[in-house]
């Protein structure tokens, strides 16, 4: 018998251009808001760190790695991730983690 595979946590680091915050920040609710009707995500939040207000964070939750493969292929991920190139300074970090 397998055991059941753990949640998969990513935390995003964002770079919106500071002249293109408005943008970014639409895009990215658009993308939230989509993500979270997939049976896959548990949650996700856009916030804003305290000691660095010129970069945000996504915090998220998948019920597996299969299912943060099937969000990464949606075609609103996939659009939106493009469109979001041309409104970051750089692009995201991402950080994949387990539960321990």
């Amino acid at each position: 018998m397998t055991e059941p595979e753990s949640g998969l946590f990513l935390v995003v680091t964002i770079k919106p251009r500071k002249d293109r915050l408005a943008e970014a920040e639409a895009q990215l609710q658009s993308m939230r808001r989509q993500t979270l009707t997939e049976p896959g995500c548990v949650f996700m939040h856009l916030v804003q760190p305290r000691d660095d207000p010129d970069n945000w964070v996504m915090l998220e939750m998948f019920r597996s790695q299969a299912a943060w493969d099937e969000h990464m292929q949606q075609p609103y991920n996939t659009e939106g991730n493009r469109i979001l190139e041309d409104l970051l300074r750089e692009p995201s970090d991402l950080r994949l983690m387990d539960e321990r």
